[in-house]
């Protein structure tokens, strides 16, 4: 059965845990019916994005709106943006920056929040913000590059997720559940549910390749010569 449809995803969840929509034990905190179920699987589909991500995955990409920045080197030690509300993590690093101008031109470089000091055309994260360094030169227009974080499920969500990966998001929420005190089964349910995220993770692998081409390394930047 292909998982194409919120209800299918949710049916393959029941089967991995052992237990079905009217389960008692899923409602007794006064929640409706599924709603234990759809949040198990928000949180294993965006477990599984972060996986695939790390994994070097591209997917759930866009760039945000113009950013707007409050802030002043003056009183707030620099100038700094809220972050999309959809925010995963920024498609960036301190190699390749994930602030664009609006020609789609780089600007800036990505450092550590703990080198807040520094002083320059950089940015770094902190919480809920994206923070510019002290005396940053920017652009009058500047763009986030990031992936964004899938929407909450539900019966009528659209599921942003690759197909033959979709097993991941079952397996990873799965494993979050194992957690919970309502999961019938005992170890031998949390070894079924451990063997079938291994393999979920596994299968996901030769989706995150695109190319048939070998992996190959970033070479390490130089920034000068010393003799």
């Amino acid at each position: 059965m292909e998982l194409d449809t919120p209800a299918s995803v949710k049916q393959a969840w029941f089967r991995l845990v052992g237990t079905v929509s009217d389960d008692g034990a899923l409602t007794e905190q006064g929640e409706s019916v599924d709603d234990v179920a759809y949040t198990y699987l928000t949180r294993g589909c965006r477990n599984a994005q972060r996986h695939m991500l790390r994994m070097g995955y591209g997917g759930w990409r866009k760039r945000s709106s113009a950013l707007v920045f409050s802030g002043t080197d003056a009183s707030d030690g620099g100038s700094y943006a809220t972050l999309p509300a959809d925010f995963l993590r920024s498609v960036g690093n301190k190699r390749m920056s994930a602030l664009r101008e609006a020609n789609g031109d780089a600007w800036g470089q990505e450092v550590s929040p703990d080198d807040d000091r520094q002083e320059g055309n950089g940015y770094y994260f902190r919480g809920e913000q994206l923070w510019l360094c002290r005396r940053a030169s920017p652009p009058s227009t500047l763009y986030l590059d990031y992936h964004y974080t899938h929407p909450v499920f539900s019966s009528s969500v659209t599921i942003d997720f690759p197909m033959d990966a979709r097993p991941l998001i079952v397996a990873e929420a799965a494993n979050v559940a194992k957690e919970d005190n309502w999961l019938p089964g005992g170890p031998d349910m949390e070894g079924k549910i451990e063997r079938a995220l291994m393999r979920a993770r596994e299968e996901a692998r030769d989706i995150v390749r695109a190319t048939k081409g070998p992996r190959t390394f970033r070479k390490v930047q130089r920034f000068g010569t010393r003799y």
